[in-house]
């Protein structure tokens, strides 16, 4: 009970930067708006000029959908904790985890969740209101139950992403300013989990590649069940690959834990 009683104290903090914090929330969200009205005059030019009702296996309304939550999604699943990382592997103010009773990851995870409780309850609410506009102004269509089992699977998709941006952190170990990494990372995570378009735009050449990485899981998976692109079956499937892939990535940040912690000198300790 003492081991998880210690971890609870770190979700409470978690939750209370995030409340510290709500400015910051509020802008990133405002700042995320952007980029969707880009994308939302873009996709109204490209449909209003073609002659095919659907694009890319995307209905106008559903390809409202995707960007418009696309942003969402990929808002509050963002991280940012691999720069706090960084700086303790830098600063040498790691070693106090080494010496405390309290694992770095689990303390790393935790303090994310809980920083992401209150943005994860402001999403479902702004989700709620969006996909409603979007159902009496387009006319998109969903499911009862694809909407519900998105937000059951985000959570999946937020470890997910935490495990894969942890694992990019241990570039830390090696680089005494790994920012550029992690910056980089960001593109590119951004863009093959389907956070700015769908990765159907890629072509199939590029898309079956992509879909045999982990990123697609973030955000393309549970936004293709919301727009109602996917079967029971597949979504079984893909949450199976969630796991799967959530294990992996552990798995290996592990292995380069311990090839960090030989680097390791608390230089600035």
């Amino acid at each position: 009970m003492k081991g998880i009683s210690k971890y609870t104290t770190v979700v409470k903090l978690g939750i209370q930067e995030a409340v510290e914090y709500r400015i910051d929330f509020l802008f990133n969200m405002i700042n995320g708006c952007f980029t969707v009205f880009i994308q939302f005059f873009m996709w109204t030019a490209i449909y209003g000029t073609s002659e095919n009702d659907v694009l890319y296996g995307f209905s106008y309304p559903q390809m409202m959908v995707y960007i418009i939550m696309a942003g969402i999604l990929a808002n509050v699943t963002s991280t940012g904790f691999e720069y706090e990382i960084a700086d303790d592997i830098r600063e040498g103010t790691l070693s106090r985890f080494l010496v405390q009773p309290i694992a770095y990851f689990p303390y790393r995870t935790v303090l994310f969740l809980g920083r992401k409780i209150l943005a994860f309850v402001v999403i479902v609410v702004v989700s709620a209101v969006t996909l409603t506009v979007l159902h009496f102004t387009l006319g998109a269509e969903f499911a009862a139950m694809n909407i519900l089992l998105t937000f059951l699977i985000v959570p999946l998709s937020l470890l997910l992403n935490s495990v894969i941006f942890y694992c990019v952190s241990m570039a830390a170990f090696w680089m005494t300013r790994a920012w550029g990494v992690f910056q980089g990372m960001g593109v590119i995570s951004m863009v093959l989990s389907g956070g700015i378009f769908p990765l159907d735009v890629f072509g199939e050449t590029a898309k079956s590649i992509f879909m045999l990485l982990p990123f697609q899981y973030v955000v393309y998976f549970p936004l293709n069940i919301i727009c109602g692109n996917m079967n029971g079956n597949d979504i079984l499937f893909g949450i199976a690959a969630q796991i799967f892939w959530i294990v992996a990535v552990y798995g290996l940040s592990r292995i380069l834990w311990r090839l960090g912690m030989k680097k390791y000198i608390a230089a600035g300790g």
